[in-house]
């Protein structure tokens, strides 16, 4: 008998341990800049740091990574947001660069945003890259508000994740129930939960989305899903920019910038441009 290229214990620890990657010297630099300060969520430490600014009525923006990231990885966008007069706070989600844990999930990301808005926040909008983007809904779905959002490439249903990953690990078809099984007892939810139908309740204000067209990690096609479920949102193809370039890339930078100052400081006199 032939036995399954992959069993179903190895198929989950590669679906919730993320890797923890080295940071550049840019993005030390940029966490350099920030106030650290440690957050306690479920027992675990977690690291987090924020970048006040001194004016009056400025927005706060939250910060969140995707999988196998980290806070520095979203330096481009955070510096460009703290240069343009606003308020930043960025964390490492549970598993994730210098926060404790040995496993993650999108949920538990979508939990730990609520913990760090308790503590930190609150926050006037939130940008989210990848699979932060779907934990910054699950966040939304279970009472955080903000007045804008940002989502960067990020997949619209945990169902289709899991299906291309139990694929491309080689997964029997039969067996693709009871990996889901398995998965929602390590998440402590169901599957349905993060589905676009039962998050929507929580599309309560103007959102941005960038995704590029060729991204070959999370498809156009999720972002497009997000759109045609969140009335209030605008779709931006980045063309060429890819899943991990377009955090960085002057082009996202822009668009972000622009969409928080016409949201957040429409009628305002301290409008600060980098």
């Amino acid at each position: 008998m032939t036995q399954p290229a992959i069993t179903l214990e190895q198929m989950l620890r590669q679906f919730n341990r993320p890797r923890r990657l080295e940071r550049s010297p840019a993005e030390e630099a940029f966490i350099a800049s920030g106030l650290h300060s440690t957050i306690v969520h479920r027992g675990l430490r977690l690291a987090a740091w924020t970048w006040p600014s001194t004016g009056t009525r400025v927005p706060r923006v939250l910060l969140v990574h995707g999988w196998d990231s980290q806070a520095s990885h979203l330096g481009p966008i955070g510096s460009a947001l703290v240069a343009a007069g606003y308020g930043v706070t960025a964390f490492d989600a549970p598993a994730h660069g210098q926060s404790e844990g040995e496993t993650s999930s999108v949920v538990e990301i979508g939990r730990a945003i609520l913990t760090v808005a308790e503590a930190a926040g609150p926050f006037d909008a939130v940008v989210a890259h990848s699979v932060g983007s779907p934990s910054a809904l699950y966040a939304f779905a279970n009472g955080l508000t903000a007045r804008a959002s940002i989502h960067i490439a990020g997949p619209a249903s945990l169902e289709r994740v899991l299906a291309s990953r139990a694929r491309a690990a080689g997964l029997p078809a039969d067996q693709l129930a009871e990996f889901r099984r398995l998965v929602e007892a390590d998440i402590a939810a169901r599957i349905e939960d993060m589905e676009l139908a039962n998050l929507a309740h929580g599309f309560r204000h103007p959102a941005l989305l960038l995704h590029a067209p060729e991204d070959a990690e999370i498809p156009f096609a999720e972002s497009e899903a997000l759109h045609r479920a969140w009335p209030g949102s605008r779709l931006a193809p980045l063309p060429g920019l890819g899943h991990r370039r377009i955090i960085g890339a002057s082009e996202t930078v822009a668009l972000a910038i622009d969409f928080l100052d016409e949201q957040l400081r429409r009628g305002m006199g301290d409008r600060k441009r980098a």
